[in-house]
């Protein structure tokens, strides 16, 4: 029984190629095929692989009519007949146990797709330096090694960013009819395939194993590739396609969406030249790309905006310049604004006492702003740095939390971070001060957290 189908797509790979087939043929979980899906390699790679054929039973050439890391993909996932199918570039290559330890907790856990974190790695005279890149953020580094509804963590699409440091369960992806756009190279075709797996998934799992070994130092990698900023413009209309098709209008995952591939185009966009040097090719791309941009994001109300921090983009107003969209939306986001701060006021304008949690640029910030309005109750800071702790900001003493008196006081948090609010809110509680008596700062908050500042009452 195939356990794991691994799908490798080639293109004259000749000076990576046997890094990668070695990787794979000598992986601990022996229940393996290795499907190598060449383009037309003329370099000597397809040499190599027949060599590798001949050697391993479990190695399988298969031949691509189409330059296209899509197309070929695909007709790798149509041959494979393993329970999962992982993925590997021609230029990258795994330890030794990856496929093994995904395996075992993707069959075990029955997860629609299991990822690993991984190791960038770039060749010096001094040998190859490694660097590990987490999947999770900080805050969200609690779910490793759990069972996810993806979907219940939309942020994630912009960490979880690749197909090949991870397997997925073949019968899973055949029934959700999963496919990559088949636009030609091999240029962020694997973007649309990370989504859809991302949306469509009931049991994810994400594992803190630096896995997979991706290489950065190949010049010829589409990050490095001019041209690729036409094929995230065709990658972004697929995806929209893909979206209308199946029917995905969630605001809150389509504003993830339109970020993320709204951070892929400027990437490029920022290096262009001077635009009369610009190809009529790529103005036309630039133009798709505006429309296409103008539909998802009149689709979206201005919380989902403030949600992705869209409604300050600079590349955003760049590119929809003085369109109508923008400037109604700058309207409301000043209605809501003035709102928050207004609600801000009136519930600290109920204490005549209050600490600001905080004593940083934000916590002084806030301190400001409320002296500018009238309320003279803050009493001081308190902060858990201890080396801050005696010292005084803006005339008023910066305390240990344990040593702030709970009755009758206000606390403040001026901290921006959804996580850290939380912990603080946590900390608060613990110490004995009543919900009631915890809200965070109006300049500091996201809009779209209102909800957290002022639920209490």
């Amino acid at each position: 029984m195939i356990k794991v189908s691994v799908i490798v797509p080639v293109l004259n790979g000749i000076s990576y190629i046997n890094e990668c087939m070695d990787s794979l043929i000598s992986q601990t979980l022996k229940e393996i095929e290795i499907l190598v899906i060449d383009a037309g390699s003329t370099d000597g790679t397809l040499e190599i692989l027949e060599e590798y054929v001949q050697k391993d039973s479990r190695v399988m050439l298969l031949h691509s009519q189409q330059k296209s890391m899509g197309h070929q993909t695909n007709l790798g996932i149509q041959t494979a007949s393993g329970e999962y199918i992982g993925f590997c570039e021609a230029d990258d290559y795994l330890a030794s146990g990856m496929l093994e330890h995904l395996y075992q907790t993707g069959k075990s856990k029955d997860l629609d797709f299991i990822k690993s974190d991984f190791d960038m790695f770039v060749t010096s005279s001094e040998g190859r330096i490694f660097l590990n890149y987490h999947i999770l953020p900080p805050e969200k580094r609690a779910l490793y090694g759990n069972v996810i509804h993806p979907k219940d963590h939309p942020d994630l699409l912009h960490r979880d960013v690749n197909m090949w440091n991870g397997i997925y369960k073949r019968r899973w992806i055949l029934e959700n009819k999963i496919r990559l756009n088949e636009t030609p190279k091999a240029a962020f075709q694997d973007v649309g395939f990370i989504l859809q797996t991302f949306l469509l998934a009931d049991r994810g799992m994400y594992v803190h194993e630096d896995a997979n070994k991706y290489r950065r130092d190949n010049i010829n990698s589409s990050v490095y590739d001019q041209q690729s900023l036409l094929f995230v413009v065709q990658e972004f209309a697929f995806f929209m396609g893909i979206l209308q098709e199946r029917q995905i209008a969630e605001k809150r995952t389509l504003a993830v969406i339109l970020k993320r591939f709204l951070g892929l185009f400027c990437g490029f966009y920022r290096r262009l030249p001077e635009w009369p040097l610009v190809s009529e090719e790529t103005k036309e791309a630039v133009g798709r790309f505006k429309g296409l941009l103008e539909k998802c994001y009149s689709c979206l109300d201005y919380g989902d905006l403030l949600y992705e921090g869209l409604d300050t983009s600079i590349e955003l107003k760049m590119l929809l310049e003085d369109h109508p969209l923008l400037d109604g939306y700058e309207r409301q986001l000043e209605q809501i604004r003035r709102k928050s701060l207004n609600d801000f006021y009136t519930y600290v304008m109920k204490y005549e006492k209050a600490v600001i949690f905080g004593a940083g640029e934000r916590g002084m910030s806030c301190l400001g702003l409320l002296q500018r309005n009238q309320y003279q109750g803050v009493i001081g800071f308190c902060d858990n740095n201890s080396s801050l702790w005696g010292s005084r900001r803006m005339g008023l003493e910066i305390l240990c939390p344990d040593k702030v008196e709970k009755e009758g006081v206000l606390f403040i948090v001026a901290h921006g971070d959804d996580g850290r609010w939380k912990q603080i809110y946590d900390q608060l509680i613990s110490m004995g001060a009543d919900a009631k008596q915890i809200c965070r700062a109006a300049d500091v908050i996201p809009h779209h957290a209102l909800e957290l500042r002022l639920g209490e009452e």
